[in-house]
């Protein structure tokens, strides 16, 4: 009796076991291998191409809490799905963690992902693991804010191609029409993006382009940087307003920070009395551009960027060619203001 009973005993245990493996086999085959931070979607299942044999492309961009890149992940989407490709997508929590972003490169090299389309929150700080990305064989397509070309050099990157906008031609484009509704007279200035990024300092360049000659205006500087951050903004744009209470224009490089200096406007009641002209387009300014608190804002089509970018990926490693440089259009999109 004593036999039989540690003859169930072992039997039952063996079955326990085996149920144990399957259950651990069984979740490690479907694991996420993409970044951790839950940040990561794939599109879904197309076509015969089973999920060894279809592409993978990681689209690594700056952050989410700026809707400008929900544009470009849209884009992206929509154009992964059209070809049947598995699209990852990973950002840091915050658009200034270069660091983080980094990193999520890292995982995606890791990942052993097809291509990496990249929208650098550093551009010379992204270089070294960009060029790790290349080692391992992978195709990498900067799009909207341009790698450092000099850094690149220096570092042998040669990237397989850039897909985004003229970024100075556009901030051009805004202190033109700044200087326009001005009337050529005023105190001016502007809020940047990030100082070391290529899409901040091409703005500024654009901006100041326009300046240039325009000897009844008064130019306010240095730029004070708000770091693409719409309460970072609020918070220059209130003391400012302080300090110079004569500004009558401001140029912010993207539309989150003029959601934040337009709010810092309102409150020092200047609302009507400051032209304000940004870069972006969001739907999130488009109640200022009715109301006219906002004049004028540079539209440079960020869904385009994501779907030629994962076009361009496609093409690639099907061994088919592409423009090494794929420029979007910009457009002025005009508040309801009188010219």
């Amino acid at each position: 009796m004593h036999h039989f009973r540690t003859v169930c005993y072992a039997v039952m245990l063996s079955v326990v076991l085996s149920l144990c493996c399957a259950g651990c086999k069984g979740k490690s085959e479907s694991a996420d291998t993409s970044a951790p931070a839950g940040k990561a979607t794939k599109g879904p299942e197309t076509g015969n191409a089973s999920a060894e044999e279809k592409l993978r492309v990681a689209l690594v961009m700056k952050t989410m809490s700026n809707p400008f890149f929900q544009r470009m992940k849209d884009g992206a989407q929509k154009k992964a799905d059209e070809l049947g490709v598995g699209l990852m997508v990973v950002t840091p929590a915050r658009e200034t963690d270069i660091d983080e972003q980094a990193n999520k490169v890292r995982d995606m090299i890791q990942s052993k992902v097809d291509a990496i389309l990249i929208a650098p929150a550093g551009s010379k700080e992204i270089v070294p693991v960009l060029v790790e990305a290349k080692e391992a064989g992978i195709i990498v397509i900067n799009l909207d804010n341009r790698v450092d070309a000099e850094a690149a050099r220096e570092a042998g990157l040669e990237l397989d191609s850039y897909v985004g906008a003229d970024n100075e031609e556009g901030g051009l484009m805004a202190g033109e029409y700044l200087v326009k509704l001005l009337a050529g007279k005023g105190t001016v200035t502007m809020l940047e993006g990030i100082p070391s990024a290529d899409n901040a300092i091409a703005r500024r360049k654009g901006f100041e382009r326009a300046l240039m000659g325009q000897t009844g205006m008064v130019v306010l500087k240095p730029f004070q940087s708000a770091h693409w951050d719409q309460e970072e903004a609020y918070n220059i744009m209130t003391n400012l307003l302080q300090t110079h209470s004569e500004i009558t224009g401001l140029f912010c490089a993207n539309d989150m920070m003029a959601l934040g200096a337009m709010r810092a406007i309102d409150d020092a009641g200047k609302t009507g009395k400051i032209t304000v002209v940004s870069y972006d387009n969001l739907p999130e300014v488009r109640d200022a551009l009715k109301s006219g608190a906002l004049a004028a804002t540079v539209e440079q089509n960020p869904e385009r960027m994501g779907s030629v970018g994962v076009e361009f990926a496609v093409k690639l490693k099907k061994g088919g060619e592409v423009e090494k440089e794929y420029l979007v259009p910009l457009e002025l999109a005009k508040g309801e203001r009188a010219e």
